[in-house]
């Protein structure tokens, strides 16, 4: 007896009725109705669309294991607040980067550091690059994505009245950020 043919990411053993199954097809369901949100959440605060395509890939991938064990009891939440946590971990790598960069520099001054490469196009994503990546998760989430105080303050796991001082610390800075522009 042959055994059937099966997608690889379906245990042969699994019968259509198995629960990993309908949980994967539950996650294509979630995947296919909030990867356009997920990734616009990714490009405003990246503000790259190549980086905001990897951190969406990335973050479906991750939490595809935690969905399966059943330890995602709300996958928007849980899906923004990934897409935050890579955003932070993809800067704090970039930060480091930089500064062990420019330590090899100074040690080494005939090595020439390039220019800055990439000019945004837009004014605002511009902006939003200028600020802290927090103040700039708080002001995406809450005007872009258009949250409450309250799901900002869930998402990023701080009380309201710091996502209040937060956005309107944020909210002053790229008030300046865009007129020094113009």
């Amino acid at each position: 007896m042959t055994q059937p043919t099966t997608n690889r990411s379906i245990p042969v053993s699994a019968t259509s009725s198995s629960p990993l199954i309908l949980s994967d097809h539950l996650y294509s369901d979630l995947f296919v109705e909030r990867q356009a949100a997920i990734y616009r959440l990714a490009l405003m605060l990246s503000g790259k669309p190549e980086v905001a395509e990897e951190i969406t890939a990335e973050v479906f991938a991750r939490v595809l294991p935690k969905w399966r064990r059943g330890d995602v009891s709300d996958p928007v939440l849980y899906l923004r607040r990934a897409v935050i946590n890579e955003v932070r971990s993809r800067h704090r790598r970039r930060v480091n980067e930089q500064r062990a960069l420019a330590r090899h520099a100074s040690r080494h001054a005939h090595v020439e550091q390039g220019p800055s490469t990439m000019a945004l196009s837009q004014p605002l994503i511009f902006a939003l690059q200028q600020l802290s990546v927090r103040h700039r998760a708080v002001v995406v989430l809450r005007f872009h994505d258009d949250l409450s105080e309250a799901e900002v303050a869930q998402i990023l796991g701080s009380p309201i009245g710091t996502i209040k001082a937060q956005t309107s610390r944020a909210l002053a800075a790229l008030r300046a950020l865009m007129e020094e522009q113009q």
